[in-house]
């Protein structure tokens, strides 16, 4: 399953002759997947329809393709120059034909040369021999393992890194080892911090001898896609560099830590912020793949040992500032001292794991007596062991910031650096993520000859206010923005761009950028567009942030699209049909997928609608809630359409739609019941918020057709309005809630509907049932009357026992 996302073009049949019209590459596979610095290279790119391939586009300088040798449908051969000065690791690319961009792929420049694996190489007995300082492009297939022989004297390095999840084919693990020639592993890396499942080695030769370069699947479950680009020489390659950023335009010493050594040498910054910059040794000879190193605008502070107490701090300006460090063994803990201010609100960002430490950071913040104000352990994230919180500083003092390893482990390449910022004045756009689990759909501008292309951009802004222009200079030749401006109450905004009929075909990589319009605001907005680079599924191994939009002219498309200018403007609360219509090229009856790009604040609707197969119009149905207010907005859409070989793109150009306040409003009726098949009267009481000509339909909404409600006229003077209600025995029993009343009301062009009185309620009740007529009395039957029964004899009364004695004497005298 490939990692790298891709557009998963269809290719469903429609009319034949749409295979005739406009459709986007699909991009899969390069070989070689990299290539030497200061070379000329011979790429083969393979995917489907490329049978009209124009050429690469390249995100980075230094790249030009030479020539093009063969073009077939699945398949390409050209020629590509890499230049010198090119920084080795990863660069985006994509293909450009006559009709359609590509996703990006990554090709990897190398500083050794590329050799090509040869077969039979799966046994130690017999391994492909190398030289030192080259790249192996090959491939581990199931249960198949590669062994490379490479030639060292005593105390010679070999030094071992492996390009093979980061490619971006399959989730491939590969596992490394240094064998000597009695077969016992010297070194062995499997999986690392800094490169996840790619694993780094490096061995200092004992003695003279033929060593063995072992690679294979961790598992042995390799694959037809598990490709690997194995770098072999006598490079170092540090874990992490210490300190592990440093301020923008600034030299700085630092060093570069190995796992049993390190060295150091001073580094002079670039000038600009670089989210993704990369730092290299100088005064040695490089590794495949450099350090990440953090580019900011503040100053370092480093740890001063000892400062394992919160009494022995190492002191630190205020912020913003990074606070580095080394957790250098295990129980070790660092503390910084600063000064804050009552008030402050600072966001602190460890960055460790992410720079290749193996530190899991616990990040805690006290005052001066030691109470605790916040801390954290994992902060979520990619890395998301790294810690990540804010904290609020309540009063004028000094505080003091602990760092230590969750699990209290150490060692000489347990680096962090912690950054401690308020708000900085910060401004930039993307564009969202228009499809699940793929940040590629859709992220570029292909405008097709005499159309355009449409796109949302999201803008963030972290204390900065005021209205930017958008600069879009380079554009290819032909081609303009459209969207002039970026408002200051306005979080995101369509970017329209449109290509002349006779542009040439072309590309360009454009740095969009937004310029104040303020001379006194001196920042300026980029944009920052992320995209996966590695994933499977949700998880997610390696990200790009580009800063530059591909853009791109490429064949006129088989439709058009506009827009109708509505006559009447959206009001506040109320609905607006947007119609737009198609033009068809003669014999295209595709049927056409309408995106809404974008919608003016406080506006809602279905975000697309389709146009059928043969058929020319699909309708909007603009919603506006209340707070919507008087303003005109530029509103296109976007078609796609799938041409049974790839999708088809061409946006509409922008059509003005007016929003205005309410004539009116009204609450919600109050609860009004009427018995089944009976009627009553439902009365809405009117304020009038301006002015209207003319009189107003009025119609209570939300009922079915067994309830009949009247509709009723207004007027600017109506202060309220009744409707009556029939029923019938078949309206049904119950509540009708959610009821609300339409207003069209007449102006200049038109009229506007409005909604009023929202949520009124109806209840049907049952009729009454008749009540019984009064039971007769009920008298009881005169019973006769008993004579007095005589009296019952007297129970003898009981004798005590001495009394029967005593009778039984007397008895016996007579």
């Amino acid at each position: 399953m490939s990692l790298l996302r891709t557009f998963l073009l269809g290719t469903a049949a429609f009319a034949s002759s749409a295979s005739l019209f406009a459709s986007y590459p699909e991009f899969s596979t390069t070989k070689p997947n990299g290539g030497q610095r200061g070379t000329e290279v011979k790429l083969t790119v393979t995917g489907t329809r490329l049978d009209d391939f124009e050429g690469l586009i390249f995100f980075s300088p230094g790249f030009t393709q030479k020539s093009v040798e063969k073009v077939e449908k699945n398949k390409v051969d050209l020629t590509i120059a890499i230049a010198p000065d090119v920084p080795p690791g990863n660069h985006l690319m994509r293909i450009r034909t006559k009709t359609g961009i590509s996703h990006a792929r990554q090709f990897f420049v190398g500083i050794f040369p590329n050799v090509d694996e040869k077969e039979p190489n799966s046994e130690f007995e017999t391994p492909q021999v190398l030289q030192l300082n080259q790249t192996v492009e090959g491939l581990v297939t199931n249960e198949d393992v590669d062994y490379y022989k490479v030639p060292l004297k005593k105390g010679q390095r070999l030094s071992v890194e492996v390009d093979g999840l980061r490619l971006g084919y399959t989730v491939f693990d590969p596992f490394l080892a240094v064998i000597d020639k009695d077969r016992f592993e010297k070194v062995i890396s499997d999986d690392t911090i800094l490169h996840r499942q790619d694993g780094y080695c490096s061995y200092v030769a004992e003695e003279d001898g033929d060593y063995t370069v072992m690679i294979r699947e961790s598992s042995y479950r390799g694959s037809g896609n598990s490709f690997y680009r194995l770098h072999v020489g006598s490079y170092r390659r540090p874990d992490v560099v210490y300190p592990a950023g440093g301020k923008i335009g600034s030299k700085t010493k630092v060093r570069f830590i190995e796992r049993d050594s390190s060295f150091e040498e001073e580094a002079q910054l670039p000038a600009e912020i670089d989210p993704g910059y990369m730092i290299y040794s100088k005064s040695q000879e490089p590794a495949p793949s450099g350090n990440p190193f953090r580019l900011v605008n503040f100053d370092n502070a480093l740890e001063v040992e000892p400062n394992d107490e919160q009494a022995k701090a190492s002191p630190a300006a205020g912020e913003p500032i990074a606070l580095n460090g080394v957790i250098e063994k295990p129980g070790d803990v660092d503390f910084f001292k600063l000064p804050l201010k009552k008030g402050m609100t600072l966001e602190l960002q460890a960055f460790a794991q992410s720079l290749g430490s193996p530190l899991d950071s616990v990040v805690n913040v006290y005052n001066e007596k030691g109470g605790s104000l916040s801390g954290n352990d994992d902060g979520g994230g990619r890395r998301r062991l790294d810690s990540k919180f804010k904290v609020a500083i309540p009063a004028d003092g000094n505080y003091f910031v602990r760092v230590a390893d969750h699990l209290e482990r150490g060692g000489p390449n347990y680096v962090y650096r912690l950054e401690l910022i308020a708000a900085e004045p910060e401004l930039f756009f993307s564009s969202p993520q228009f499809t699940v689990n793929d940040t590629h759909y859709r992220q570029f501008i292909a405008v097709p000859k005499g159309g355009r292309y449409a796109t949302l951009v999201n803008i963030s802004r972290v204390n900065i206010g005021g209205d930017f222009k958008f600069d879009a200079t380079g554009l290819p030749q032909g081609v303009k923005l459209l969207t002039e401006m970026a408002p200051k109450d306005l979080g995101n905004v369509p970017l329209l761009f449109e290509a002349a009929a006779d542009a040439p075909l072309g590309h360009q990589t454009v740095p969009v950028k937004l310029n104040p319009v303020d001379p006194n605001t001196k920042i300026t907005g980029k944009l920052r567009q992320e995209f996966d680079i590695v994933r499977n599924g949700n998880v997610v191994y390696y990200t790009e942030i580009e800063d530059k939009l591909p853009v791109a002219v490429i064949d006129e498309a088989p439709y058009s699209l506009s827009i109708e200018k509505p006559t009447v403007p959206l009001v506040a609360n109320g609905v607006l049909d947007l119609k737009v219509v198609a033009k068809r090229k003669e014999g295209f009856k595709n049927a056409i997928r309408v995106f809404m790009i974008w919608k003016s604040p406080g506006v809602s609707c279905l975000g697309e609608q389709t146009i059928p197969e043969g058929q020319n119009e699909c309708v909007f149905n603009l919603d506006a809630n209340a707070a919507v207010t008087d303003g005109k907005w530029n509103y296109t859409v976007m078609g796609e359409v799938d041409g049974g070989n790839g999708r088809i793109y061409n946006a509409s150009p922008f059509t003005e739609v007016a929003t205005t306040t309410a004539h009116l409003t009204a609450p919600a009726i109050p609860l009004v019941a009427v018995e089944q098949g009976k009627e009553s009267v439902m009365v809405a009481k009117l304020e009038h918020l301006k002015p209207f000509e003319g009189k107003a339909k009025a119609q209570v909404l939300g009922v079915p057709d067994t309830i009949q409600i009247e509709a009723a006229e207004i007027t600017k003077d109506t202060k309220e309005v009744s409707f009556k209600v029939k029923t019938t025995d078949k309206s049904p029993v119950g509540k009708q809630g959610n009821l609300f009343v339409r207003v069209d009301v007449p102006v200049t062009g038109g009229t506007t509907t409005h909604r009023i009185a929202l949520g009124s309620t109806l209840r049907i009740d049952a009729p009454r049932k008749a009540p019984p007529p009064p039971a007769a009395p009920v008298v009881a039957a005169a019973k006769p009357k008993e004579e007095p029964k005589p009296a019952a004899p007297a129970a003898p009364k009981p004798l005590s026992r001495l009394e029967q004695l005593r009778q039984e004497a007397a008895g016996g005298k007579k």
